[in-house]
């Protein structure tokens, strides 16, 4: 019998560790992105994760990087997620840029850009918690 206790506080053990290593990386992509405006570190956390994640991701370090005025490396991190995912929220955060920083977005979002990834459509509908599609 304690041998059992012993295996499940082993495998609870390695369950955190892992999450929190997960964690630890998006954590130093995130600051890397603050400091330097690069945000492929944030990327390859995002899609190193499952894919039934990357939306609320995408979310949390645009949302992150926006609220901290890293307006720059937010709008960057946008391009990346509408060029990998067609996530509504992405939509809204677009939208958003385009509005509050029309200048910033301007220099980011080219207009072959917008053609391909933008759905005004899809971004009509959405707010940052939910999208009526």
């Amino acid at each position: 019998m304690l041998e059992f206790w012993w295996v499940i506080i082993a495998v609870v053990g390695v369950v955190l560790a892992i999450r929190l290593l997960g964690r630890g990386k998006m954590a130093e992509a995130m600051n890397k992105a603050r400091q330097t405006g690069e945000v492929a570190g944030v990327v390859a956390v995002v899609e190193a994760a499952p894919e039934k994640k990357h939306p609320n991701m995408w979310d949390q370090a645009i949302g992150t990087l926006w609220q901290e005025y890293h307006r720059e490396a937010a709008l960057a991190l946008m391009v990346a997620a509408a060029r990998r995912s067609d996530a509504p929220v992405i939509q809204f955060w677009l939208k958003n840029a385009m509005e509050v920083e029309p200048e910033l977005a301007d220099q980011q979002f080219s207009d072959d850009f917008l053609e391909d990834y933008f759905r005004s459509d899809v971004a009509s509908r959405c707010g940052r918690v939910s999208c009526c599609m």
